[in-house]
C-alpha cells in the first residue's frame, strides 16, 4: 500500500507533463502543413489557388536538347530445370530504363509463385545496379541465374 500512492502521483505528473508538451516543427514543415491544411479545407469543386505564371523570357528561345532515343534489346532465352527465362531491356543512351520479363517459369504453381515473387526484386536490382552484377533471390536461385544470363546477353547486344 505505501508504494501505490507514490506510483499514482508519479503517473499523474507524467500524464500532465505529456499533455502539456508541445513540439516545435521546423519552419519548412509548418509551412507545408499550413498549405496542406488550406488545400484540404477548400470546398469541393473549386480550383486550387492559382500560382503566378513564370516570367517571360527576354532572350532568344533555344530548343531543349533532345534526349537520346530509347532502344529495346531482347536477351537470349535461358532454360533451367523449371522453365525458360527471357528478358527485354529498354536502354536510353547507356542507361537501363526498363526491364520486362518476356518468359518466366509458370508451368507449375510453385514455379509461378517463385517467378511472381522474384521478378519484381530482380527488376529493381537491375535498375539500381545498371548492370547484370546483381544478387540472386534466395529460393529462386535457378530463375535468378537464368534472368541474369538473359539480361547479360541483352546488355551485350546493346553494347553496354
Amino acid at each position: 500500500m505505501p508504494r501505490v500512492v507514490p506510483a499514482v502521483i508519479l503517473t499523474i505528473i507524467g500524464l500532465i507533463a505529456l499533455a502539456t508538451f508541445k513540439s516545435t516543427a521546423p519552419a519548412s514543415s509548418r509551412a507545408a502543413s499550413a498549405v496542406k491544411s488550406r488545400a484540404s479545407h477548400a470546398p469541393a469543386g473549386t480550383a486550387p489557388p492559382a500560382t503566378a505564371p513564370p516570367p517571360a523570357s527576354t532572350g532568344p528561345r533555344t530548343s531543349p536538347t533532345a534526349a537520346p532515343a530509347s532502344h529495346t534489346y531482347d536477351g537470349d532465352p535461358v532454360d533451367n530445370q523449371y522453365g525458360t527465362v527471357q528478358v527485354r531491356i529498354t536502354v536510353q543512351g547507356s542507361h537501363i530504363t526498363a526491364i520486362d520479363p518476356l518468359q518466366m517459369p509458370y508451368d507449375r504453381s510453385r514455379s509461378q509463385y517463385i517467378s511472381e515473387q522474384a521478378a519484381p526484386y530482380l527488376h529493381d536490382e537491375v535498375l539500381q545496379a545498371q548492370s547484370a552484377q546483381i544478387d540472386i533471390v534466395s529460393g529462386a536461385t535457378y530463375t535468378s541465374e537464368s534472368y541474369i544470363q538473359s539480361l547479360q546477353s541483352a546488355l551485350d547486344k546493346a553494347h553496354i
